[in-house]
């Protein structure tokens, strides 16, 4: 039988613990963190900052998915050519073009976003990467 009242193994390294400043002014006194530490803190904000993107760009897709939807409820009222009856309103045309404008710009946007989330994401990497190959083996 084993002790169930054993107490458990010290830690092998300092444990990470709050940072001293302010804790309402998010400013934190960062010089007490050793390196290790700061990266750390900085993946997580990022990693959190790309969830927070995440979720956004989801919900706009689903805003995307909306209007094709409704795109394809309104075909019926073009012909088979995708050509409009021809006593459409030039405004409605213009109206649709913009639209169609905006929509193009909303997406190099998020693509523009993704792009340099994903940059962030490839240094943090290399940096684990480049830390985990500095390490001795027999830590």
């Amino acid at each position: 039988m084993s002790d169930d009242h054993a107490p458990p193994p010290k830690p092998l390294r300092e444990r990470l613990g709050p940072i001293d400043g302010h804790p309402v002014t998010s400013h934190p006194d960062l010089d007490h963190l050793t390196p290790h530490q700061r990266a750390l803190r900085l993946a997580v904000i990022r990693e959190f900052k790309a969830k927070k993107i995440k979720k956004f760009v989801e919900r706009q897709v689903s805003h995307v998915n909306t209007h094709i939807q409704v795109g394809e409820g309104i075909r019926f009222l073009f012909d088979e050519h995708g050509r409009p009856p021809a006593n459409a309103p030039l405004e409605d045309i213009v109206w649709q073009r913009q639209q169609i404008e905006y929509q193009i710009k909303w997406f190099e946007a998020v693509l523009t976003e993704l792009q340099s989330t994903l940059v962030r994401v490839r240094e943090i990497e290399d940096q684990a990467l480049d830390y985990l190959a500095a390490r001795p083996a027999d830590e």
